[in-house]
């Protein structure tokens, strides 16, 4: 977790007016359209108005986790120097072939922060919103399987079930809990976590309102 515990709603005094803190968590993503554009959009579901998404431009060939994690700590630091730093930071990454997914995933530990991270891809926890999904899937099928629920390139779909969130938590869970974050199996996505930081800083619960 980033230095400061995370801290649900809580009220503070000023002047004669009273107002909502809410928690300030970062979510760094690999993708720049389908990630961002999903977290976006769940934050607005849930209003959890102290979300900040940002994407990660690919650096070189492909795209590097490490960056991911790099870019998350000076994004960090920067708004720590504003007084009013971030209460928890992730970085969302998938599996795919990415040799620095290890280091990547020590750096982040050793940085504070938590790591979000799919097995293929994170397609397929979109894919969990509308059905379960247990067997070993490739980046391919995920996208010809998620084409069937209207999705045409890298971006969200208009229609896009964001509120069937547990229900994708549901099938996430009936692949089990993995200790090696950058080893999981296929299919696997610690994105939960995420959500459920999500919900808990904001007051809601994971699995009922």
């Amino acid at each position: 977790m980033s230095r400061r515990q995370l801290r649900g709603p809580q009220r503070i005094s000023k002047s004669k007016n009273r107002r909502i803190e809410h928690t300030k968590i970062l979510v760094a993503a690999e993708g720049v359209n389908t990630e961002p554009q999903y977290f976006e959009k769940f934050s607005a579901l849930i209003k959890a108005k102290a979300v900040r998404v940002v994407s990660v431009k690919p650096v070189g060939v492909g795209r590097d986790p490490l960056s991911v994690v790099n870019e998350a700590k000076r994004l960090r630091d920067l708004e720590g120097k504003s007084g009013d730093p971030f209460d928890a930071v992730w970085c969302v990454v998938d599996v795919d072939e990415h040799a620095s997914l290890e280091r990547a995933c020590i750096e982040a530990g050793r940085a504070g922060i938590e790591m979000a991270v799919s097995s293929p891809c994170f397609e397929i926890w979109l894919l969990w919103h509308f059905e379960n999904r247990t067997s070993w899937v490739n980046a391919s099928t995920l996208s010809k399987l998620l084409r069937k629920n209207g999705f045409s390139g890298k971006d969200m779909p208009r229609g896009f079930p964001y509120e069937a969130y547990r229900k994708a938590m549901d099938n996430a869970s009936r692949c089990g809990k993995v200790k090696m974050k950058h080893a999981p199996p296929n299919p696997h996505s610690s994105v939960p976590d995420l959500i459920s930081a999500l919900l808990d800083a904001h007051g809601k619960k994971s699995y009922s309102d």
